[in-house]
Order: C-alpha cells, then structure tokens, then sequence
C-alpha cells in the first residue's frame, strides 16, 4: 500500500513539472517564422529571454508556405510570424492558428539588387529587360517574395521575357546569398534584406503587384504557451519591436 502511494505521489510530482500555470511559467516557445525576419528576432531574442528568463525560444526559420505546410502536417508551433497574408488566412481557416489573435505587424516592397554595379540613370524594369545575366527570384508556388515578384512582373508585362534567366530560391534569404555570391547577376528581393547585405546595392524598385506585402502574426490555436506566445507578441508590436523592424528595413505599419 506505502509503495502505491508513493509511486502514485511520484506520477502526480511529474505531470505536475509538465504544466504551465497562469502566471507563464512555460520552459519553450516555438516560433515559426518568415526567413526575412530573422535578424528583427534576432534583435529582440535578448529582450525577451530578459523579461522571461525561464523560457527558451525555439525558432523555426523558413518560407512561410513550407511552414504553413509543416504547421498542418502536423509540426508543432506557438506562433507564426508570417511573410504572406494568405498563408496566415490558410493557417486560420484551417484551425491552426486562432483568428483572434492574427496582427500585422510589418510591411514590405520589392527592390532589385545587385552585387555588381548598375546604370543608376536606367528604371530596374530595363536594368531587366538590357542585361543578359541570371535574375534570382523566389519560387513563386511556395515562396511569398516570389508570388510577390510574380505578381509585379506580370505588372510591368516582363515576365515572359526573363523567364528563361530566372533562378528560383527556396526563401527570401536564399535569393539574396545568390545575389551576394554572384550567381546571379541580379536579384529580386524585399527591401529589409537588401537594406541589411554588405554586399548586395538597391539598383532600383519595382512596383507593388496586386498583393500588398504585410506580414501577420498568430498564435497557434492549440498552444498550451499561450502566456509566453502573447508575451512575444507584444514585444514585437511594442515600441522595441516596430523599431527593430524599422531599423531592419521594413516598413511600420501606421498606428500606436
């Protein structure tokens, strides 16, 4: 009977140590996150771990469609910072993100980069159409920056004729190391990461497609993290957040 008792006290003991009360004393948060966020999070990680030491960010980096994906498939998440409206809107009506919790907190554009040099007096759409180099792009079918690109070239009625000298990454981050590295000549990229390369220069803008670029955040809808979840949340859409955001060359969404 003693042994019972203790073994039943034991088990109590430990499912104990694997809650979470109201007061946030979560041990991780996973966060899944948009590849062109990552030195905003970077920024803000040392923020965070000050304000809850006792919780470990695990940060998830990648396209926000593979993510989206992985999320429904299962892969476990808190909260997921997102570079496309539509695949948080996806991750909503799927039940996996909880709607309520859903703000944009950033913004972007499309620039054309190069890491070589570039006729300043020429628009980015003859810098394209004149040069015979590789252009890296985003995969359109399951990268935001490159449904975004998309949607500006067939804008300006050039997308047919790059076709054969686009390169495709698998994120943003991606098509900036192909610029940085010379594999491609150009390079159609956010602002933010052209805005944070050492190697790659902003040889002009392209036009906003049908589809502005805002980036939502939601918490997952069955995160036993929630405090933790909120708590970086607000970090991101407070004062530290919108200027490590500004700061990293995004755009602020207007309001407090």
């Amino acid at each position: 009977m003693k042994k019972w008792i203790m073994a039943a006290a034991v088990m109590l003991m430990l499912a104990g140590c694997g809650k979470t009360d109201a007061g946030g004393s979560e041990k991780e948060l996973r966060i899944s996150t948009a590849a062109s966020l990552a030195d905003v999070l970077a920024e803000l990680e040392p923020a965070f771990k000050e304000s809850r030491p006792e919780t470990k960010l695990v940060i998830n980096y990648g396209s926000s469609t593979k993510l989206r994906a992985q999320m429904e498939q299962g892969a476990p998440f808190d909260l997921f910072l997102s570079a496309s409206e539509a695949d948080m809107e996806k991750a909503s009506e799927a039940g996996l993100v909880d709607p309520g919790s859903i703000e944009v907190f950033a913004g972007n554009k499309l620039v054309l980069a190069t890491a070589g040099e570039a006729d300043g007096d020429l628009s980015a759409e003859r810098l394209l159409l004149e040069s015979e180099g590789k252009i890296a792009v985003g995969e359109p079918d399951s990268v935001p920056v490159g449904r975004y690109t998309k949607e500006s070239l067939d804008q300006l009625g050039i997308l047919e004729d790059l076709a054969g000298r686009l390169i495709y990454g698998k994120d943003a981050r991606q098509v900036l190391t192909y610029v940085e590295s010379g594999n491609a000549e150009f390079g159609i990229l956010y602002a933010s990461d052209a805005f944070i390369s050492k190697k790659a220069e902003v040889a002009g803008e392209l036009p906003e497609g049908e589809t502005p670029i805002r980036y939502p955040a939601g918490i997952a809808a069955e995160t036993e993290h929630r405090a933790a979840a909120t708590a970086f949340l607000e970090l991101l859409t407070g004062e530290d957040g919108r200027r490590a955001i500004e700061e990293n060359g995004f755009l602020v969404p207007e309001g407090p």
